[in-house]
């Protein structure tokens, strides 16, 4: 596991593209089976807006190839392209948010799409992303 720079510059968001109900224990088991050795993820939000502690934040996560380094991980459960996150899940990734933007104020909140080709975090999500730290 690789240590963080000093300075974090991007928030990653991205959804599970799974069940709401999706566990942080099952996200783990996908991860172990794609080679990681932990969660990609820092932290992961279920749908109860309960914030799970996952990958150390001092580490490198494993969340957008090619642009971890001084990036911090979230991961909401659901499947944001079809359904919307719970009212719960947007007040702990707005906490969340503000914890992190406390340490590292001149960090960017992005969502997976904007470093990366692909439709995570889901645009139920991404709209809300853009909403709240345009």
């Amino acid at each position: 596991l690789m240590k963080q720079p000093s300075i974090i510059t991007h928030l990653v968001i991205h959804h599970s593209a799974s069940k709401p109900s999706t566990t942080p224990e099952e996200i783990l088991k996908w991860h172990l089976d794609r080679g990681f050795s932990t969660w990609g993820y820092h932290k992961i939000v279920t749908e109860e807006g309960i914030i799970h502690n996952c990958r150390p934040e001092n580490v490198v996560p494993a969340s957008v190839q090619g642009h971890n380094k001084g990036t911090l991980a979230v991961c909401l459960t659901g499947n944001f392209e079809t359904d919307k996150p719970t009212e719960l899940q947007k007040v702990s990734l707005m906490l969340l948010i503000r914890e992190w933007k406390t340490k590292w104020p001149e960090a960017k909140v992005v969502g997976h799409r904007d470093l990366g080709a692909t439709l995570c975090p889901g645009k139920n999500l991404y709209s809300f992303i853009k909403e709240m730290w345009p």
